[in-house]
């Protein structure tokens, strides 16, 4: 019970630090601070990926809450080639290097850096033989008798679909025409031209 309230606790505390940014920054500071406290004395348990996303919203250091451009400076960087180069050499990897994204809070200057996984690399398919592309004469025939009907409708032109269409509404009018007879009132197509 004292584990989920902690939890509860830590997440108030977020919460309230982020709709304080804009009012009261120092407020704001102090509360994200005080949810790093509280969940260091609790040993909550907070997945990578959660961790990383908090550390990208509030510095680690004072507390601030980290809004790109107004309280904290984002930057990209990759490694330069001479440092991969010196690193590699023995290895010689084909894998590129991790860029890493750095927020600089504006308060206390503390740097955070988190690392990019690199793109995936495409996977290059190998086309297959002509022989396999070519289906059975089985197949060709059996499909040839199930698309008449659909070529039918496929190579109509648009006047006879335009008809077809007229002609299913005529008749959805006249069903409801010959329905309100029976009730004696006027009817809008009473007043059409």
């Amino acid at each position: 019970m004292a584990h989920a309230e902690q939890e509860r606790r830590a997440q108030f505390l977020q919460e309230a630090a982020h709709l304080l940014v804009v009012p009261s920054p120092a407020a704001a500071a102090f509360l994200g601070r005080a949810r790093d406290r509280a969940v260091q004395d609790a040993d909550l348990e907070i997945s990578p990926k959660e961790y990383d996303a908090y550390r990208r919203d509030i510095c680690g250091a004072c507390g601030n809450v980290m809004v790109p451009g107004w309280s904290c400076r984002v930057s990209i960087r990759s490694p330069s080639r001479s440092a991969s180069y010196k690193q590699n050499d023995r290895k010689k990897a084909v894998n590129a290097p991790e860029t890493r994204t750095v927020l600089e809070c504006l308060r206390c200057h503390r740097e955070t850096i988190q690392t990019l996984p690199p793109k995936p690399r495409r996977q290059v398919r190998t086309s297959r033989s002509r022989t396999e592309l070519q289906p059975a004469t089985e197949v060709k025939l059996a499909r040839k008798v199930g698309d008449d009907a659909i070529i039918k409708t496929a190579n109509a032109t648009s006047k006879q679909r335009q008809k077809a269409r007229k002609g299913g509404l005529q008749a959805m009018l006249e069903k409801n025409k010959s329905q309100s007879t029976g009730l004696g009132g006027f009817d809008l197509m009473d007043f059409a031209m």
